[in-house]
């Protein structure tokens, strides 16, 4: 008898691991989550707060993932723009930009790594780069640590912000304890 109960239990616990193992996901690709813009949630810059992007826009002909914030205090709109198109992934990270807007004249443009969870992305963290600038490039240099190369044109000391971003520059960060710190 107990031989029969021992088979009986075996059997069900190996079918509930078949069962389970059977229904976890592969994580979704990189293409597919250009086009997904519910799996990701963006930590609002300068606040506690974080949104799960809602839409996708086209911006200066390409497509932005977008969500929007309103401050508790009802004063102010934030809109975010992720440009997915610009991602790159290492194992579970993912490093992109995101564009911040608001009442204000500034275009706030920000580093951001994320960590995949089967579908869904959540927001590690995220550093500012600069204002009105012009990310040209976002690459992994190293996965373990993790460390992300972006190079970008901002404004030379007499360039007005109405024109466009004129000086190359590139900068190295590293995750570290779910921060990112600029390399030396």
């Amino acid at each position: 008898m107990k031989k029969w109960m021992t088979l009986v239990i075996a059997i069900i616990l190996g079918g509930g691991v078949f069962y389970t193992v059977a229904r976890t996901e592969a994580p979704i690709t990189l293409a597919e989550l250009a086009t997904q813009p519910q799996q990701w949630q963006v930590k609002v810059p300068d606040t506690t707060a974080s949104i799960t992007l809602n839409s996708i826009k086209k911006l200066q002909q390409q497509p932005y993932l977008m969500g929007e914030y309103q401050t508790l205090d009802g004063a102010d709109n934030v809109t975010i723009y992720l440009n997915a198109n610009q991602a790159v992934q290492q194992g579970k990270y993912i490093a992109t930009s995101f564009v911040t807007t608001n009442s204000g004249s500034g275009t706030f443009y920000y580093l951001s790594v994320f960590e995949q969870h089967n579908k869904k992305l959540d927001n590690l963290t995220n550093i500012f780069i600069g204002d009105r600038i012009n990310i040209e490039k976002i690459a992994l240099v190293s996965n373990n640590p993790l460390m992300i190369k972006i190079d970008y044109k901002t404004h030379g000391e007499n360039t007005p912000y109405a024109l466009p971003a004129d000086v190359a520059k590139s900068q190295i960060y590293q995750l570290k304890d779910n921060q990112l710190v600029l390399q030396k």
